[in-house]
Formats: C-alpha cells, structure tokens, sequence
C-alpha cells in the first residue's frame, strides 16, 4: 500500500504546487509538511495533531481524507514478527505446555483419589455401626429388609423402576414500571415524519480561493468568470445529510467530463471543497456539478477566458 506521504506528495506535484503555497492556503508549517510527505513522523507533533494536519492537507488537495488517514493508519502499524520464527518457536511451547497439563492432571486426580478415600473409610464404619452388620459385631434384634417405594413415571405405568422428578420453574414477576411504559407506547401509536430529501446543497459557490471564517471554510473572490492565467477556480458546497456518505464533484468543459472527485459527507452538515487551475488552453465553458449516486444535486458554470 502506498504510504501517506508519497500519496500527498504525488498530488501535490500533479497541481504544480509547492511547499509553500500549501502552507500558506492550510496554515501548517511547511517543514511539518515536508516531514509528512518524507513519512517522518517522528519529526511531527503527537499522533491527534498529525491526524488533523494529514485530515486538512488532502481536503486542500482535493481528495479523500479518511483514504490517507487509513494509509497512515497502516504504516504506523507496529510490524508482525515472521511466521517462520512463530512456527519454530511454536512446538517447543506445545510440548512444554503437554507436558506441564499433564504432570497436573496427575496430580489432581491422585489428590482426588486420597480426598474420596478419607471420606468413603469413616462413612462405612458409621453405616455398619449403625445397621448392626459391621464385621465382629452379632445384631441383637432381626432387621427387616426395607424395600424403597419408587413412584411409577406418569404416562408409562410398565416401567414402575423409573423415578420421575418434576421440576417447577416460577414465572418471573412483570415489571410494573414496564409495563406502563409498553402501554403507553401503544396509546401513543406509530409517528409519521415526512422529511426532505437527504442529502441536499445548502450553499454551493465559485470562487478564487477559500478562507476560515471562524474556523468554517468560506469562499473568496465568488464569480463566475475566471482568467485563464493558471490561476485556480474553487467550487464550494455544504451538504446537508441525515447518515454519512459519499458525494462526487463532477468538472466538465465543453460538456465532456474533465475531472471527478469522491469525497465523504457526514452528518448534520459538512463542508466540502475542490478546484482546478487554469492554464491558457483551458479556455472555454465549464460545468461543476454534484452527484449523489446517480442523482445531480445542483450544478454551477462559468467561462474560462
């Protein structure tokens, strides 16, 4: 898997951006970003900061941000020891562990065996001693053999050896509390909601960069012309949604599809940004659109000269 670094680094070089630019646009050190792109993070903050600062590199960049905190996720992974050396190691462990079970399960069952011995002594002199026929001892009186009355099991009168147990097994009390608030879900019955399609655009803008205004990004230079001077065009949209997701920007020219960009939406609202520079062949007509699946949300031109 690619690591973060080269991942960033790869698309910050495809935009012909440097080091600099980024750090003046996101406001993060440009050694911090040069130790990102070189996967030096030891020469970075603690892992919380590296997360917000590898989160805010690709949104300036234009791709998915949960794709790179995924692959830094894996690189930091600490590394799994061979498996050759688990399987050497594994058989000597095997036998140790046999071996010591073994030695124990001698053990307790000749501890068992000594317990069951020390009980079963004193309980046979006390059973002979009280029915008069231990050993050298003559019953002055004659014992009557007593036969043990078994009920017979109901529903098969042939078979009266058979002992039959019943066992009872008492309901559980009903929670009054409960049961209360069962009813009253029942008086209160089904809602129904009839809500607005979700996701939906709220705010959708063009313009020649994005700023922070009170820590939310905001567009600047909104228009819809733009020079073809290799300057850069934003397109801004905050998507409303009910569940996390993924939303598509769609760039055209002249009707044919020049770029496409997945990006993850989550709940309640979140903001969403991508751009494209203008160099002079770029001239023309341009569409940005946003998808939802197979569905277009909203779509905004403008002219490129």
């Amino acid at each position: 898997m690619e690591s973060p670094g080269k991942c960033l680094k790869r698309e910050r070089d495809a935009r012909n951006l440097t080091l600099r630019e980024v750090s003046a646009s996101t406001r993060i050190k440009a050694h911090i970003l040069g130790a990102i792109e070189e996967d030096r993070y030891d020469l970075c903050p603690p892992p919380f900061y590296v997360k917000g600062f590898l989160t805010n590199y690709a949104r300036y960049l234009g791709i998915d941000p949960q794709d790179v905190i995924l692959k830094y996720q894996e690189f930091v992974k600490p590394p799994v020891p061979p498996p050759e050396a688990m399987l050497q190691e594994k058989p000597k462990e095997t036998f140790l562990s046999q071996a010591s079970v073994q030695t124990r399960t001698v053990h307790r069952v000749l501890l068992v065996s000594a317990l069951l011995v020390s009980l079963l002594i004193p309980l046979y002199f006390l059973y002979t001693f009280q029915t008069g026929n231990s050993p050298g001892l003559v019953a002055l009186t004659p014992t009557k053999p007593v036969t043990p009355e078994v009920a017979p099991e109901k529903g098969n009168p042939a078979a009266p050896s058979q002992e039959t147990v019943i066992l009872e097994v008492a309901p559980e009390k009903e929670d009054p509390a409960i049961l209360h608030q069962i009813k009253q879900l029942e008086l209160i019955g089904p809602k129904e909601v009839q809500a607005e399609s979700f996701p939906r655009v709220s705010e959708a803008h063009l313009g020649t960069g994005i700023d922070l205004e009170s820590g939310r990004p905001m567009v600047v230079g909104k228009g819809s012309e733009f020079r073809c001077e290799n300057q850069r065009v934003y397109f801004f949209s905050r998507i409303m949604t009910l569940r996390e997701g993924k939303i598509f920007h769609v760039w055209r020219r002249e009707g044919e599809e020049f770029h496409r960009i997945e990006m993850v939406v989550k709940p309640p609202a979140w903001s969403v940004y991508s751009y494209i520079t203008l160099p002079p062949a770029r001239f023309g007509n341009w569409n940005v659109e946003v998808w939802d699946g197979d569905k277009v949300l909203t779509r905004s031109s403008f002219k490129a000269h």
